[in-house]
């Protein structure tokens, strides 16, 4: 009997040690809590996109004229005005063609007269021919020998005017490429690319200007856009006139302001997924700080919550059918249905019967209701032992 009292009295012993070591490790587990305080702010609600810093305004420069260039001074990152002069070429082959086409116009101005002339002279014969055929003079086939010969004229007659307005063509090309040995800027902006040098030789071209020989690459790089991929499933937020922050791995730190000015009617596919090109606009005084072809990155301003509260988004915990947060109230944890509005990922926008400055708990929620649930196990076990038999 005396060893069962013993026994007895062990387990009482043993039980309160370990009652004793469970309370203090609730202890702990409660200072592990990790809390934050609600705050009232703004919450912005922004699209992230990646793209490619571009001028508004990039234009290649072409020459339809040829010969040696004899003057080329601007380099690469040099800056030219409107109408300003960047390239000379030898005139001299350009001038010599003037000449020619100037010779051809004179040749066809002369057929021209000289057709209007035998068509008169055909005329009268006809008339004269129609004449002595009335007078059964001459045979049908001499009458018909002198319409068909009228007829002939009459073409002549437009065949040289045909001449002459493709010898006046001729004439304005050449005159045209001539101009174009002084080739000018045509826009204010800064040189890109150069593709040709004093001293090399380019060829005349005689047909449209899309077929020059490309000179050089300018751009206003007062006006730069960023073309973003935005994906499919962002796409439809996404509206012009929204503002953009952009942000460039050159300066670390420092912010660029953007609109949404376009987004594109049609989407592509890159690596199986499907994003749309939207087109925004650089609107701030350093955008000169900006070279063509930087990688950016861009985030979307599509809603903006001002004077909400707000806890991390981590603190919002489901419970049943309810969402709420714990409340940390007297050292313990104290739940409180909430509706839930907006979220950015990181903050979420909550009501209900929640204050700012409150303390919510954000981590370490799940250590304590595991001890909770021991401890109140362990206690049920010494009432157990504790009961007389």
């Amino acid at each position: 009997m005396k060893k069962l009292v013993w026994v007895f009295i062990g387990i009482i012993i043993l039980s309160a040690f370990f009652y004793f070591f469970r309370s203090n490790k609730a202890q702990n587990d409660l200072e592990k809590l990790k809390t934050a305080v609600i705050k009232r702010g703004d919450l912005r609600l922004t699209v992230a996109a990646t793209g490619i810093i571009t001028p508004y305004v990039e234009v290649e420069v072409k020459s339809k004229a040829g010969g040696e260039i004899v003057s080329f001074p601007f380099e690469e990152g040099d800056n030219l005005n409107k109408g300003e002069a960047a390239v000379k070429l030898d005139p001299e082959t350009e001038r010599s063609r003037v000449n020619q086409a100037n010779a051809n116009l004179l040749i066809a101005e002369a057929g021209l007269e000289k057709a209007k002339i035998t068509l008169r002279d055909e005329k009268l014969r006809l008339r004269r021919q129609n004449s002595l055929f009335e007078d059964k003079v001459i045979s049908r086939q001499a009458l018909d020998d002198a319409i068909i010969a009228a007829e002939k004229a009459g073409s002549d007659v437009k065949i040289a005017e045909a001449e002459l307005i493709r010898a006046r063509e001729t004439l304005k090309e050449a005159k045209d490429r001539l101009k174009d040995t002084e080739i000018k800027a045509p826009l204010s902006g800064t040189i890109l690319k150069k593709y040709v040098e004093e001293g090399q030789v380019i060829a005349s071209t005689t047909s449209s200007v899309s077929e020059g020989t490309p000179l050089f690459t300018m751009a206003d790089l007062n006006r730069m856009y960023i073309v973003a991929m935005v994906d499919e499933t962002d796409i439809g937020r996404v509206k012009p006139d929204q503002a953009a922050t952009i942000t460039v791995d050159a300066y670390l730190g420092k912010t660029f302001i953007g609109n949404v000015l376009r987004i594109a009617p049609k989407g592509r596919v890159e690596s199986t997924i499907t994003i749309f090109d939207v087109t925004i606009e650089v609107e701030d005084k350093d955008t000169t700080l900006l070279k063509p072809m930087m990688t950016a990155n861009a985030e979307i301003l599509i809603d903006l919550r001002k004077g909400v509260l707000l806890v991390p988004s981590e603190a919002v915990r489901i419970k049943g059918d309810d969402k709420g947060v714990y409340k940390f109230i007297e050292e313990k944890p104290t739940w409180s249905p909430v509706r839930v509005g907006k979220s950015d990922g990181i903050f979420t926008e909550i009501e209900g019967d929640v204050k700012e400055g409150e303390e919510v708990i954000i981590s370490g929620m799940e250590n304590k209701m595991l001890t909770s649930d021991r401890s109140r196990n362990l206690r049920r076990g010494l009432r157990f032992f504790g009961r007389k038999r």
